[in-house]
């Protein structure tokens, strides 16, 4: 081997051995302004251009008093400038820290950099975030979107179940429901009052075949016996003494899952009924009761009475209170009878009740005096509708008491359809009238089946022995009695029309 090889050995083996310089890292351009007191720091890419950086440091450049340095027009193009201005460079607000983490905050262009450290750049912002803190938040908004997303989504989903759920339990029940054909075992004896509903209810399914018994809802405020807590109660005994089921024309809304979650309950003013048994079967035992409510002996019988002719009264008293209201607020657009003459326009409304006018006289009655009423209040200008409606409660109790003493004939008036009548009180009407007439003295005097107290002598049908029972009186008698009435009433005119 020759020197020259041994040389170039030599050399191989010190390169080999000697360390490697690692090149150096490139580092971005970092400028201060102004140098005295720096209010901005500039911070420009490595491998931005040098015309890149010369446009970036005449962008961010301020005064001494935190303005800057110079319009971005008089650099160049504004839009070009600006555009290679925050693609090259950003800067950082040393007199802004941010809210979070009092770190200078970041910008990227002159209008930012105003709304955050104000016109002078001096401004300590505390709605303002950096860089950081920015994208923290913006995760942790996104994860609390995502959290209320799938929590949407659960719920979603069980409403969806509990909806099926519902639907399902839904449909058993209306099956349950059609399954109730059977006669009812025990009608409730011990409240007459749901039995004159009951009989209400089979007279509107005789009237109307076909369709279901409507709810409390779809009947009205008025319900079927002019107060909807008192057909709540009624329609529940009823329902329980399976002498009525709901119907399947009831619509979904009107149930809802029980508290425990295992069974479903309904809304009763929102359930449409039907009657359990066939129509004949049900008109029946509608037969029986009001049998039972004209002959039924002993306390018992006469309590019942006694109940349902009290409800029945205060219907009617109700129905012509409503209609008077009425016609002061859709005829006259006056407010209703004030709340403190409410009990004296029920008691003047009883008092002509009881003088034997009919319903249709009382609305008569309860018409002129609305018109009288608004009569009144256009003679009588400083008197308002509030007023005029206080004032009907007078004439009304005025005309009646008239009538009374000088036997006018009175009229009888048909209510209009806005009108909203208790649904069973024409059907309480009805039996009121049976049972008045099954215990009306004139009537047992000139009835020739049965004595002084309105009894007569009948086998009984198991034992045949001779027994006495409650006489209903043919009905030929009415006819007689009609033809043998006084005519009480004369044709003078009513002092209040003229």
């Amino acid at each position: 081997m020759g020197k020259r090889e041994r040389r170039r050995k030599r050399e191989r083996s010190k390169k080999k051995h000697q360390p490697q310089q690692q090149p150096a890292t490139a580092q971005p351009i970092i400028r201060e302004y102004p140098e005295s007191d720096p209010r901005i720091r500039i911070v420009i890419k490595d491998d931005a251009p040098e015309d890149a950086q010369r446009i970036s440091l005449l962008y961010w450049e301020i005064k001494n008093d935190g303005t800057w340095a110079r319009t971005v027009s008089s650099i160049g193009v504004a839009s070009n400038i600006g555009a290679i201005a925050t693609a090259h460079s950003h800067a950082i607000l040393l007199g802004s820290p941010c809210a979070n983490c009092s770190e200078p905050i970041t910008v990227t262009n002159r209008s930012w950099a105003n709304k955050v450290g104000g016109k002078y750049l001096d401004v300590d912002s505390p709605s303002y975030l950096c860089w950081d803190c920015t994208a923290i938040q913006k995760r942790e908004e996104a994860e609390q979107q995502r959290i209320a997303t799938e929590q949407k989504r659960v719920a979603l989903e069980r409403e969806k179940e509990k909806a099926e759920e519902l639907k399902r339990l839904i449909t058993e029940a209306i099956e349950d429901e059609e399954a109730k054909n059977d006669s009812p075992g025990c009608l409730p004896e011990d409240n007459p009052l749901a039995l004159a509903l009951y009989v209400a209810m089979v007279s509107y399914a005789t009237r109307i075949p076909g369709k279901p018994l409507p709810s409390i809802t779809g009947i009205g405020s008025m319900g079927w016996t002019g107060d909807t807590a008192r057909d709540r109660d009624l329609l529940l005994a009823l329902y329980q003494a399976n002498a009525i089921a709901i119907s399947r024309e009831t619509s979904a809304q009107a149930f809802s899952i029980s508290k425990d979650g295992d069974d479903i309950a309904f809304v009763i003013d929102d359930v449409v009924w039907r009657l359990i048994g066939d129509r004949s079967a049900a008109q029946e035992r509608a037969e029986k009761i009001t049998k039972s409510f004209k002959t039924k002996p002993g306390p018992q019988g006469a309590a019942a009475r006694e109940v349902f002719t009290s409800l029945t009264d205060e219907m009617e008293v109700a129905d012509v209170v409503s209609y008077l209201n009425g016609l002061l607020i859709k005829n006259y657009d006056y407010p209703e009878v004030p709340e403190a003459r409410r009990e004296e326009l029920a008691e003047v409304i009883r008092r002509g009740f009881g003088h034997g006018y009919t319903s249709g006289q009382m609305f008569c009655f309860a018409w002129r005096a609305a018109d009288s009423a608004a009569g009144w209040k256009e003679r009588n200008q400083p008197m308002g509708p509030p007023e005029a409606a206080s004032a009907s409660v007078t004439i009304l109790n005025g005309k009646i008491d008239k009538a009374i003493e000088l036997h006018h004939s009175i009229p009888e008036f048909d209510v209009p359809r806005w009108h909203g009548t208790p649904l069973a009180l024409s059907s309480f009407r009805r039996l009121a009238a049976d049972i008045r007439w099954v215990y009306s003295r004139e009537v047992i005097d000139a009835c020739p089946h049965c004595d002084h107290n309105g009894l007569k002598e009948t086998l009984h049908p198991e034992t045949e022995a001779i027994t006495m029972v409650r006489c209903t009186h043919p009905f030929e008698i009415r006819d007689e009695l009609q033809d043998e009435e006084p005519n009480w009433w004369d044709d003078a005119p009513d002092p209040a029309d003229v």
